[in-house]
């Protein structure tokens, strides 16, 4: 999607909308951001505990996918083409990230990103090469062994998509849904929520990514896919959606109700001294509505419940 203007916007199974803005969302002025944290954790204060003094060092998935992050790639860059493009602070955790780091003192310049190219290194035991990592990584006690997570910054629900008209859009319960052939990417917390929660009558497929379990979406393999909410209406809306044709194609069937309360956090390394500054960021920018503004700027979604 290389027009950043854009407003997606189909109704089917509830409504969403998510919008493209043209450039990232206003920060906070820079005296305000870093009078929101404690002088120790200011970025003047912080060079002891950085990977590289004076400058911040973010980390997510590469490629990165909508709503999450957004922006036109450049040409001959690292980041995926098909993807979003992390460094414009385009998309809801594209403009966390920035959020926090203008927050604890550093300017967009003073920010460098690394891209992991596959979901589950960025928590893996050992040092790490970035200051905190966020990448909907949903905090786990077993993954909390390995490394520290931060308060949450998006409370997650996981939701079923499905291609419009087929026999799984007639599900209302969790019941009825374990009767159809489901499939989620591996090591994420959507597989988790399949596994020991909806746990169904049918073997569940396991997929490398989100992009190829909508392929096997599409190609009939599976009746519904599970992902994250936002990224469901995403797909629904975005990646499924053909406005040529009178019909949309893509369905959410629902999001799964668990009696769990699931959030992302950032990752951080084990025993971080910054983490505690990040949690700080985070509280700083919720109590001034940045996070808000974010959050309804990138995500608004409204999906049946499947209990």
């Amino acid at each position: 999607m290389t027009d950043n203007r854009r407003r997606v916007s189909v109704l089917a199974a509830g409504a969403a909308t998510f919008a493209l803005v043209a450039t990232p969302l206003a920060a906070l002025a820079q005296d305000e951001a870093t009078a929101a944290v404690s002088e120790e954790c200011q970025a003047a204060n912080l060079d002891p505990i950085l990977k590289n003094p004076g400058r911040l060092t973010i980390s997510t998935d590469n490629p990165a996918f909508y709503p999450w992050w957004a922006g036109e790639v450049p040409e001959g860059s690292d980041w995926a083409d098909f993807a979003g493009y992390p460094p414009s602070g385009e998309g809801f955790e594209g403009g966390i990230a920035y959020a926090i780091a203008e927050a604890l003192g550093f300017s967009r310049d003073q920010v460098d990103w690394i891209g992991q190219p596959t979901f589950g290194l960025a928590f893996a035991p050992g040092e790490k090469a970035f200051d905190f990592h966020l990448g909907q990584v949903s905090y786990r006690e077993e993954r909390a062994e390995a490394v520290d997570f931060s308060d949450s910054y998006f409370d997650a629900q996981q939701a079923v998509v499905a291609m419009y008209g087929t026999p799984i859009t007639e599900v209302t319960t969790l019941e009825e849904l374990k009767d159809f052939q489901l499939g989620a990417p591996v090591g994420t917390t959507s597989l988790l929520v399949l596994e020991d929660f909806v746990q169904p009558n049918v073997e569940i497929m396991v997929f490398d990514d989100v992009t190829a379990g909508k392929f096997a979406l599409q190609n009939g393999q599976i009746d519904g896919l599970v992902v994250d909410t936002p990224t469901g209406f995403y797909i629904r809306d975005a990646e499924l959606e053909d406005y040529d044709t009178p019909e949309p194609e893509g369905y959410i069937v629902g999001e799964i109700v668990t009696d769990t309360d699931e959030y992302f956090g950032l990752v951080l390394e084990k025993d971080s001294p910054l983490t505690a500054c990040v949690n700080e960021a985070i509280a700083a920018i919720k109590a001034s509505g940045q996070y808000d503004e974010i959050y309804d700027a990138w995500i608004s979604t409204d999906a049946p419940q499947l209990q």
